[in-house]
């Protein structure tokens, strides 16, 4: 073989190798990495923007707004593709209310997104698009408001700056509140402009659902003012309260002090947030006696006005450590035992028991577990098993010691007593509903067990009642309305010597009203009160007495008012705010206006409520006229094409104005016709007609 005809071989071969490499990567390309190379070249031309779903409502019983969705935008800029940058930003910071420097120095680079401000008006938004700026970028976006401020925050909880749940109500029900989120797919040209898919489906965002509580705003506003003036007045470190209706176990109100606004959050320490009710033990002194009282009643069938006790002049030793009374008692009758709340007379009663029997009725009453309420960082408390009791446990337990509770837990035993005896589980949602009114849960009364006989509880009410009339309750007295309750005081552990000390103290008072028919179930917890007074009748039973007055509709004086319905006098301002219906669909807002006996008149043909005027919360005079601006989605999130019918032509245009679309223009004044109609699939390639009439 000549030199030639190997050169044409070698070259040959080379092609066939050369061939043989193009083919095989054209095999792995388009055969065996074709899904691969697809969706790379889709995530280049595609891109998916996500329509932010509005957070549902929570109202109180009555329908007043907790916490509601406030609209808001967004804007962003792409740098990169910004040409008059000190043009644009001198525009832009006119709109948004920033420095033309802040702004400048945002955009100054070649930076493909940054976000240049949040929080923007519907109005500040509409500036924006006037702009016509494909570089600059628009997102709807909610946040959270609570019109109440600090009034029921530590029920309702927060939401942070991404409107995710940090606490109460907000965490324990997100997955009802939060919503769907939807999205649109945009398509991408070759200068980076963006524009919507017509093939691609569009996924409207589903908002979350309503949630209506068994609170009270008002009854909230009443118990949160008092307890506040009694921290305060006795320099205390902090203090709860607990309002409960006793027949269904509805919390119509619950407290703790200090508070926080949810609107600023972050302004406040940690420990702030926290629901003492729920989360926070402490031993209850002598409203514990409740327990020893019911088992007096029914496992020794006591007559309370014949047994006589021996207090001991007022000390008692057990073992090592003397029980001391608040005064030198000898003889006492069992019920005036309980009515002065004699400690070592409990005692010596409770010495009869079984400790098992004293466990059994401690727990059935609820003590040592959860409630089972509907709020999240419940604690179980502390009661120990009676493998795991002293020789001494059942004494110092029978008088609120070595046992620990929460709030709420005494709180629900006592509406057992008010409840004829059978405990009902607590809850503060009513029920959940969507935006079409369908109610998707429904949380009713929940009879837990029976804890006591009718008649146990008849009589355990007389000796609670005579506690407050004849007792050490009788600064809880209402003029007018019948009280049963029991005060409490008791000793705090020092943590540095792990004993008790007689200088720091819980005082409390829990009772219900009124006695022949108990409607209020209230308890009153103070945390070390510092100011001289500790006992629970100087510091929670007054308390107990101001708030119980302006729930029945008496004044602090004792005077009756006017007004039967009891609470405008604690937050007259609350039942006459305008509700807040921004972010609602334009149904549920004239439904909640409507229900207020407000005229309600809608502007636009959107289905959001983006405006209101007046605004949110102020003062209202039944039959005013309130005026809803809903937003028509712009057309570059939708493709599809808006109404325009009924809008000026400037409006039309402003509108339109999204897209490079063609606007054809007949006549002048306010739209009549459009073509394509309302609704139809929209590109930029499109022509639009309007006719105009003048109005």
């Amino acid at each position: 073989m000549d030199a030639g005809t190997r050169r044409i071989l070698v070259v040959a071969g080379l092609w066939a190798f050369g061939l043989l490499l193009v083919v095989g990567k054209l095999y792995q390309v388009q055969i065996r990495q074709h899904e691969f190379y697809k969706e790379k070249a889709r995530s280049y031309i595609e891109h998916k923007r996500t329509m932010q779903a509005a957070r549902g409502t929570i109202s109180d019983r009555n329908g007043e707004p907790l916490a509601v969705d406030l609209m808001h935008y967004s804007l962003a800029a792409k740098p990169a593709q910004l040409v008059e940058k000190r043009a644009v930003a001198r525009k832009i910071s006119k709109i948004i209310n920033e420095s033309y420097d802040d702004v400048y120095s945002k955009i100054n680079n070649k930076k493909s997104f940054v976000y240049l401000a949040h929080r923007l008006t519907p109005e500040q938004a509409a500036q924006i698009r006037d702009l016509s700026d494909k570089s600059l970028l628009l997102e709807r976006k909610f946040s959270r408001s609570y019109p109440f401020k600090e009034v029921g925050a530590h029920l309702v909880g927060y939401c942070d700056n991404d409107n995710k749940p940090g606490a109460g109500i907000e965490f324990s029900y997100d997955e009802y509140l939060h919503g769907k989120d939807g999205s649109s797919i945009f398509l991408r040209d070759a200068h980076g402009g963006q524009f919507p898919s017509m093939d691609l489906p569009t996924r409207e965002p589903q908002n979350g659902k309503h949630i209506e509580t068994t609170i009270d705003i008002v009854y909230q506003g009443i118990l949160e003012a008092e307890l506040g003036i009694a921290v305060n007045q006795h320099k205390a470190d902090n203090g709860s309260a607990v309002l409960l209706n006793p027949r269904t176990g509805e919390v119509l109100a619950m407290a703790n002090y200090p508070q926080f606004n949810p609107n600023e959050y972050s302004k406040y320490p940690v420990k702030n947030f926290k629901n003492q009710a729920v989360s926070d033990l402490y031993e209850p002194g002598s409203t514990f006696k409740m327990v020893s009282l019911a088992m007096c009643l029914e496992q020794l069938h006591l007559n309370m006005d014949s047994e006589l006790v021996f207090c001991e002049n007022g000390r008692y030793q057990l073992a090592q450590k003397t029980v001391r009374d608040h005064q030198k008692f000898a003889y006492l009758t069992a019920r005036q035992v309980y009515e002065n709340s004699s400690n070592v007379g409990v005692i010596k009663l409770a010495e009869k028991f079984p400790a098992a029997q004293f466990y059994r009725y401690a727990r059935d009453f609820g003590f040592g577990e959860k409630t089972g309420i509907d709020l999240p960082a419940e604690i179980n408390g502390i009661l120990h098993k009676p493998d795991k009791f002293s020789k001494y446990s059942v004494s110092y337990m029978s008088i609120g010691y070595e046992v620990g509770v929460t709030p709420l837990q005494l709180a629900s035993a006592y509406a057992a007593v008010a409840n004829d005896g059978k405990l009902m589980q607590p809850y503060v949602v009513r029920r959940v509903v969507d935006e079409s009114g369908r109610v998707v849960k429904e949380n009713r009364p929940t009879e837990l067990r029976t804890v006591i006989s009718r008649e146990t509880a008849r009589q355990m009410k007389e000796v609670l009642k005579g506690v407050v009339e004849n007792g050490t309750g009788q600064s809880a007295r209402v003029t007018g309305v019948t009280i049963a309750g029991k005060t409490g005081t008791a000793q705090k552990i020092d943590r540095s010597t792990n004993s008790y000390t007689s200088e720091n103290h819980i005082a409390s008072f829990a009772g219900f009203f009124p006695v022949e028919n108990p409607k209020f179930v209230l308890l009153v917890v103070v945390n070390n009160p510092r100011n001289g007074q500790y006992y629970g009748s100087q510091v929670a039973a007054p308390v107990f007495r101001r708030i119980a007055q302006r729930i029945v509709g008496l004044a602090v004086e004792d005077e009756p008012v006017s007004d039967q319905n009891l609470a405008r006098i604690a937050l007259p301002e609350m039942k006459n705010m305008l509700p807040a219906v921004e972010g609602m669909s334009v149904k549920n807002a004239t439904k909640t206006l409507e229900k207020r006996n407000l005229k309600v008149d809608i502007t636009g043909d959107g289905d959001t409520v983006f405006r209101q005027e007046p605004e949110a919360f102020s003062q209202f005079k039944e039959g005013q006229l309130v005026t809803l601006y809903t937003e028509t989605r712009p057309l570059a999130e939708t493709g599809k094409m808006p109404m325009v019918v009924g809008k000026s032509m400037k409006e039309a245009l402003r509108i339109l104005g999204e897209w490079d679309v063609q606007v054809e223009i007949e006549g002048s004044g306010i739209v009549i016709k459009q073509l394509p109609v309302a609704g139809s699939k929209m590109d930029n390639s499109g022509k639009i007609k309007l006719i105009c009439n003048p109005a």
